[in-house]
């Protein structure tokens, strides 16, 4: 498999991430605009800790999971209400935490429902 066959595989699987996909709210890395925004690149690279968690098998409680999901929604809400403006910093950052937290309510969940069957 070539590198453009590569590059084109993965543009598809980019595309199956519901984004808004708004070129003033993504990255640009050396003149070369990612395909998703600035928060779901974010959420994407937050995912990136899920094997980690597993791997460890670290005991993630549900809550902390939930807890870190609320930065991410009070910087979107609150940029929706036009109550401020966001920039794409704090929404990497935000998502990142996210993409992080949704990961441990993933584990957790996981890991309560294997100890109930087992």
């Amino acid at each position: 498999m070539t590198v453009a066959q590569i590059v084109t595989r993965l543009k598809s699987i980019v595309y199956l991430v519901p984004c808004h996909r708004m070129k003033s709210r993504s990255i640009t890395l050396k003149g070369y605009t990612l395909p998703i925004c600035a928060r779901c690149t974010g959420i994407l690279a937050g995912y990136l800790f899920f094997p980690l968690l597993l791997l460890l098998n670290l005991n993630v409680p549900f809550w902390l999971g939930v807890l870190l999901n609320l930065p991410m929604v009070i910087d979107g809400w609150t940029q929706k209400r036009k109550f401020r403006m966001s920039n794409n910093s704090l929404r990497l950052s935000t998502g990142i935490v996210s993409g992080l937290g949704q990961s441990m309510i993933i584990v957790s969940a996981s890991q309560s429902i294997i100890s109930i069957l087992l």
